[in-house]
């Protein structure tokens, strides 16, 4: 399925196409780098223009998309292993948030 020409302007529209494009693993990097741009536009951000501020925005926004969707995926578990190393990575990602937090605010400290 290519992506729509011009691509929708609506953040949720953008966000249903990158989960789709993501659910069929077989995309070009230019499929993807089109989508992650309009992404950031429709969320206010100029991808050509980013502040400092943005970009640590549009990070800690996609770490918790990540987050939110690891904790979707607990509910379509098959078995108990699987559900375990699900709580396994989203105890590391939440760390990794955390960690990354925590240099953001020490770097912002030293200013």
């Amino acid at each position: 399925m290519p992506l729509p020409d011009p691509l929708p302007t609506s953040a949720d529209e953008l966000d249903a196409l990158y989960q789709a494009l993501i659910d069929r693993n077989d995309y070009t990097q230019a499929e993807f780098d089109r989508l992650m741009e309009a992404r950031l536009r429709a969320w206010g951000v100029d991808p050509d223009n980013m502040s400092a501020g943005q970009l640590i925005g549009a990070m800690q926004e996609s770490m918790n998309r990540m987050l939110i969707n690891l904790h979707l995926a607990k509910t379509t578990a098959p078995d108990e292993d699987s559900l375990s190393r699900l709580d396994e990575v989203i105890s590391l990602a939440e760390k990794l948030r955390d960690d990354i937090n925590q240099a953001l605010s020490e770097v912002g400290q030293g200013d």
